[in-house]
Order: structure tokens, then sequence, then C-alpha cells
């Protein structure tokens, strides 16, 4: 049987210490991120203003639609150190994106799956494989 000397002993215990206190950290920092986003997200969502779609047209220059109050939507131009008024827009006039559908039909992962197997050499139905 092999006995640890009271140093070595000291050693492991200190070295338990250090990794709960690195893991109890860690967990602090993990949970106090995700307060302060839900925070921020509830914050951002509560007011009269909504960022619709945007998209960017140059570098740090974007082209975005806003939604003001309950029925009020706007083009604005937004830059480095300025935002634009480009003009007012009906709501009958936006494509609201709807993120489970492309053009209006449900993804097909099944062939999505397949495909990525074929380019990436790794099965589908040519390889003898799978």
């Amino acid at each position: 049987m092999i006995f640890l000397s009271a140093s070595s002993l000291a050693s492991v215990g200190q070295l338990l210490v250090a990794i709960i206190m690195f893991v109890v950290v860690v967990a602090l920092c993990y949970f106090t991120t995700h307060f302060i986003a839900g925070y921020q997200k509830r914050k951002i969502s509560a007011g009269n203003f909504a960022i619709i779609d945007s998209m960017k047209i140059a570098n740090n220059k974007f082209i975005a639609i806003i939604k003001a109050g309950s029925d009020d939507y706007y083009i604005i131009g937004v830059g480095k150190d300025e935002i634009t008024f480009i003009d007012k827009i009906d709501k009958e006039k936006i494509n609201f994106k709807n993120d489970t559908k492309i053009n209006g039909q449900q993804p097909d992962f099944k062939r999505f799956k397949e495909m990525f197997r074929q380019y990436a050499g790794r099965g589908g139905k040519d390889d003898p494989e799978s």
C-alpha cells in the first residue's frame, strides 16, 4: 500500500479546491450572462419599436424597415454615424419573414442530409457503405 505524505495530500487538496473554485466561477459567469441577456431581451421587446427587416448595402451601412407604434412602418438608412429617414411604407406592401418555411414549403431535411453525406463522401444513395 502506498502512503501519501502530508505535503502531497495537501497538494491534492489544493488542486481539488482550485478545480471547485473554477467550476463555481464558470457557473456564475454562465448564469450571469443568461440573466443579463434575458433582461435586455425583455427591455428591448417591451418598447414601441421593432426592427422588421434589415439588409446590408455597404460596409457599415444598412437599410431597415422598422415598426414604430401600432401600425406605422418606416424605411430608414443606417450608417456609421447617422440614421436617415427614407419613406413610410404600408403594412400591405411588406412581406413578413417566416423562418420555418422556404418558398412557402417546409424544408426537406432528409433530402439535405442525403446531399450532405454525398458531398462529404460519407454515404448517400450511391455509397455502398450506407
